[in-house]
């Protein structure tokens, strides 16, 4: 009797210490600049992942600026490795747990807004209402998860006969929350628009919108409830290890361990074991399949890297567009910056993140339309504050702003080349 007393007291206590989040206390942040292909090497050979160091951005080659975490465990490693290699480095956040307090999940009140990020449940509840409330909006169901959520999205037409259609994936990786939460403020805009802003009801009114705000809504609970820096799915890859970066899983190019992946299932760029081999990418590309005739340009938003990328992301050839595609970049790019002068970097994405299996050049190769990436900012561009993809929720909102600003270009842009016509 008392083994079994015994047994129930430590699950009791090895449940509560699952279910505490990960704390981030003491761990710092640091901006790198990779000048040499020594320094390369040494950051790639760095093991990641919880209480070990983690990037924001994997490093890729020279040249390169990138942020890394470091545990207070590994600091006195950290600051040899900064001295022996030469870097050039800043110390940009002291205490990366100071940031995870700002933007932590409040308790959801049943008012949806932006002033906090909310759970899967909220956020499909509010799609679910837009439903009730437009006439224009159809909840829509672009597939499931491994853990058997729904992958939800709107589609916003209001001339059904007559629309070009613009498809948005947002947030296909968990700790990329600004950009759920500064989809759905664009869907609620888009929506609200008066006549006293033309431009947003022009865009509104003009396109046949297929909006999914949240596509890894597995991995995003996690990231919420467990460990926040978490990135991949959730599906289990052998005895120990879980998820696939979805963003390296699909149908074009691919190649397990292929370029900028890799073939350790524990690896948080783990490509997967094969194409396609998460349903959350499966089923997502089979729901676009089915409304590829509609479609004329595909979006994909992530956080963080102030970039606009556009392809090819598994070569450096350039796509057949390429001159096309910069054109309208740099104007998007520009209309970005009005608002708040947020700078935006933008080229194909082989030279920001070269890498396989991308949605991106997915729906270039299989869709024959432009597949552009947003990476939206890291920092308050007035302030100067960095903060990566742990954006306090007061960034949500100007984010959003600019963001939507920049759609309007992107539209008018892509239409005078000819991408958004109706197709019957």
């Amino acid at each position: 009797m008392k083994s079994r007393k015994g047994f129930v007291v430590i699950l009791t206590v090895l449940t509560l210490v699952v279910a505490e989040p990960h704390r981030f206390d003491n761990h710092r942040m640091y901006r790198l600049r990779v000048e040499r292909d020594e320094q390369l090497q040494v950051l790639k050979s760095l093991k990641t992942g919880q209480n070990s160091y983690e990037y924001f951005d994997e490093p890729r080659q020279t040249g390169q600026e990138l942020d890394i975490i470091i545990p207070p465990t590994l600091q006195s490693e950290f600051e040899t490795i900064l001295k022996d290699k030469e870097f050039s480095a800043k110390l940009v956040i002291n205490n990366l747990q100071d940031l995870v307090d700002r933007e932590r999940p409040q308790t959801d009140d049943g008012e949806f807004g932006w002033d906090a990020y909310h759970s899967v449940d909220t956020i499909n509840a509010w799609l679910y209402s837009l439903e009730e409330q437009y006439p224009e909006v159809t909840v829509i169901k672009g597939g499931s998860t491994y853990e058997g959520r729904e992958i939800l999205g709107v589609n916003i037409n209001r001339n059904p006969e007559q629309n070009p259609g613009v498809f948005i994936e947002s947030q296909i990786y968990a700790n990329e929350w600004l950009a759920s939460a500064s989809t759905t403020w664009i869907i609620n805009k888009l929506l609200t628009a008066t006549e006293a802003e033309p431009e947003i009801k022009d865009i509104a009114d003009n396109i046949n919108w297929y909006i999914f705000p949240l596509i890894n809504a597995d991995g995003y609970e996690y990231s919420r409830n467990v460990y926040r820096l978490w990135k991949k799915t959730r599906s289990k890859q052998g005895f120990i290890c879980n998820g696939v970066d979805a963003n390296r899983n699909w149908d074009v190019n691919w190649e397990k361990g292929g370029i900028g992946s890799a073939a350790n299932m524990c690896e948080e760029k783990y490509a997967g074991p094969t194409v396609f081999s998460e349903v959350e990418t499966r089923t997502l590309s089979e729901y676009i399949l089915s409304i590829r005739e509609h479609l004329g340009f595909y979006l994909a938003f992530h956080s963080a890297g102030n970039a606009l990328m556009f392809p090819w992301g598994h070569t450096r050839d350039r796509a057949p567009d390429y001159f096309l595609f910069f054109d309208i970049a740099l104007a998007t790019a520009n209309a970005i910056s009005i608002p708040y002068g947020t700078f935006y970097r933008i080229d194909s994405a082989y030279v920001f993140s070269p890498t396989t299996g991308g949605s991106t050049d997915w729906a270039l190769n299989t869709l024959g339309i432009p597949g552009f990436t947003y990476k939206f900012r890291d920092r308050n561009p007035t302030s100067g504050a960095q903060y990566g993809v742990l954006a306090p929720p007061e960034e949500i909102q100007p984010n959003a702003e600019e963001v939507l600003h920049s759609l309007i270009t992107l539209v008018q842009k892509a239409t005078a080349h000819g991408y958004l016509v109706f197709r019957n």
